[in-house]
């Protein structure tokens, strides 16, 4: 196997910032009312928590009276309230205002205030909303409750990898038919019949061979993606349904995490669900590390030389556009 060392992003992609879009944090499972949850994110320093009413908040984690980071040394929430750990100021956790400074009766403008994200919550993640320009959500996330109807679901497994690809270039991996053949494989190449703009993104509709010879055979399965930072994939299988749902998020210009959470469909046999799905998540996991081996270190070309094959591709590059400045 070639080593190649580490590739700047600089040399591969002009993208001077992450699209417009909906972007995970968090899990929701981590999130309380009583701790801050640190976290780094696209470029920046974050605090994520619930407020008093329970909703999911994240603002940025320094202070803005002299840059402390909240969740440091002492700093605490509590009863809706965060208190700075270096001069004590006190802030509602909901609106960001000043609600207390303990050593002086003299308002702050109403312009001192935490800088609180649009949060929304969603399918177990904890979402914030990033526009370059500063905008306002312009969407709302998709959520999968619609897709998975009546019954339980068992969220089965949870996989996370970082990737250094191109944002650009993550999910058009989806859309480049011939790799899944030559790269991965599979047995045959899966036929979209439908590629229908929503509200939130794009809903995909595949369909595919089940006696292909798959170790889990499908019958087909349906993506919808929240712009291009979350995708949800439903498998209509034979003796199982699934769904994961995934997340891209950029840590910095250099490094994005993609986190797949697998979701089974209880069929009442659970020894038959674990067979299906170890080989199901299993054959994620290979080959979204097969696809890293190349991802990692390829560059975004703004005109590929496609040939009839390589499938939607261009399709896809329209779709994607609307989501950069």
């Amino acid at each position: 196997m070639n080593a190649i060392s580490p590739i700047p992003m600089r040399h591969r992609s002009a993208d001077t910032d992450f699209p417009r879009g909906w972007y995970c944090i968090a899990e929701s499972e981590n999130v309380s009312a009583d701790k801050m949850l640190p976290v780094s994110w696209l470029g920046q320093e974050l605090i994520v928590y619930r407020t008093k009413d329970g909703k999911a908040q994240a603002t940025d984690a320094y202070c803005p009276h002299l840059g402390a980071h909240l969740a440091s040394h002492d700093g605490k929430l509590c009863e809706g309230r965060i208190t700075c750990p270096f001069h004590k100021w006190e802030f509602d956790s909901a609106t960001g205002k000043v609600e207390h400074i303990p050593y002086t009766d003299v308002p702050v403008p109403a312009s001192v205030r935490l800088t609180l994200h649009p949060t929304r919550e969603s399918d177990g993640m904890v979402l914030i909303w990033h526009d370059p320009a500063g905008g306002k959500p312009t969407f709302e996330p998709f959520d999968s409750s619609a897709l998975r109807g009546d019954g339980e679901w068992i969220r089965y497994a949870v996989h996370s990898w970082e990737m250094t690809c191109p944002f650009r270039d993550i999910l058009e991996n989806i859309f480049d038919t011939a790799h899944v053949t030559q790269l991965h494989n599979a047995a045959a190449l899966p036929e979209i019949t439908s590629f229908e703009p929503q509200d939130y993104g794009l809903r995909v509709q595949y369909t595919t061979d089940p006696d292909a010879g798959e170790a889990t055979p499908i019958r087909g399965f349906e993506m919808n993606l929240s712009g291009i930072s979350l995708l949800t994939q439903y498998y209509d299988g034979i003796h199982f349904t699934g769904l994961f749902v995934i997340s891209f998020t950029p840590v910095d210009e250099e490094r994005v995490v993609q986190t797949a959470r697998l979701y089974l469909k209880d069929n009442g046999n659970r020894e038959m669900m674990d067979q299906i799905g170890r080989a199901f998540i299993d054959r994620f996991c290979f080959e979204v590390e097969q696809d890293l081996k190349v991802l990692d270190y390829k560059k975004h070309l703004t005109q590929p030389r496609l040939c009839a094959g390589d499938g939607p591709i261009m399709k896809f590059r329209n779709y994607a556009a609307q989501f950069y400045a």
